[in-house]
């Protein structure tokens, strides 16, 4: 099986886009003025979210057209791509928390230390960009 190349490739417009939204974010506000704001946090919270189900949805596609492997889940994609070597431990270990905020936030496990998450994104958000060029130079040549 092929992978569909404008597939991953919308995926990937998607998982730019909304980084680029978070790096507005960050850029334009400070930390107070982001976990003050409900509308900011809450805007912050929906580009992770959609960076999440895009990163995710790349990864599944990949997994069923190159490996044949099935996923059970947002944290089993993340821990397939990485067995499959499809991404690094590094990026790896950067997006896991990422994934564990998507399932607390749509599940609606509202125990989210919105600091915390503030952090992990100034710390983590070049990997976001990594993942897109790691699937770029594997997957999209």
């Amino acid at each position: 099986m092929n992978i569909d190349v404008k597939r991953i490739s919308q995926y990937i417009y998607e998982i730019k886009e909304n980084t680029d939204d978070i790096k507005s974010i960050l850029e334009d506000f400070s930390p107070e003025e982001i976990l003050n704001n409900k509308r900011i946090l809450k805007a912050l919270k929906f580009n992770l979210v959609e960076i999440a189900e895009s990163i995710s949805l790349t990864i599944q596609h990949i997994l069923a057209k190159n490996y044949g492997i099935p996923v059970k889940g947002y944290i089993d994609t993340i821990k397939k791509a990485k067995e499959k070597n499809i991404i690094d431990e590094s990026i790896y270990v950067s997006l896991k928390p990422f994934f564990d905020f998507r399932n607390i936030l749509i599940h609606r496990y509202w125990e989210i230390d919105d600091s915390l998450l503030l952090k992990n994104v100034k710390e983590n958000l070049e990997s976001f960009y990594q993942f897109i060029e790691t699937i770029r130079e594997k997957f999209i040549k």
